[in-house]
């Protein structure tokens, strides 16, 4: 499946990112993020859904901009979820997901 941006340049949190119904049960998950501002902590979570209701966590990052975060779980769903944004310059992060 193409990726998809769940977060596209998020500004504050906490903020859940665009929700992606994958239209099968799918077992690997993968989160690219990129972080712009140099902020001084950031969290973001990828969340899975067997029902597009209740959501669950996958695996996190926000260790440095450029940060994969692997999945290997069966969902139906997949968002990021940006947990944690602090400092720096008008700080951003984008989260795009990739599923196969």
């Amino acid at each position: 499946m193409l990726p998809f941006t769940s977060l596209s340049a998020a500004t504050s949190a906490p903020q859940v990112g665009v929700a992606k119904d994958l239209e099968d049960s799918v077992a690997n998950h993968t989160m690219a993020l990129t972080v712009t501002g140099s902020p001084s902590s950031w969290a973001v979570d990828l969340e899975g859904s067997h029902d597009g209701l209740t959501w669950f966590w996958l695996g996190s990052g926000g260790s440095a901009s450029g940060t994969l975060v692997h999945a290997p779980r069966v969902v139906r769903f997949v968002r990021a979820r940006l947990s944690a944004l602090t400092g720096g310059t008008s700080p951003t992060v984008t989260a795009t997901i990739a599923s196969a």
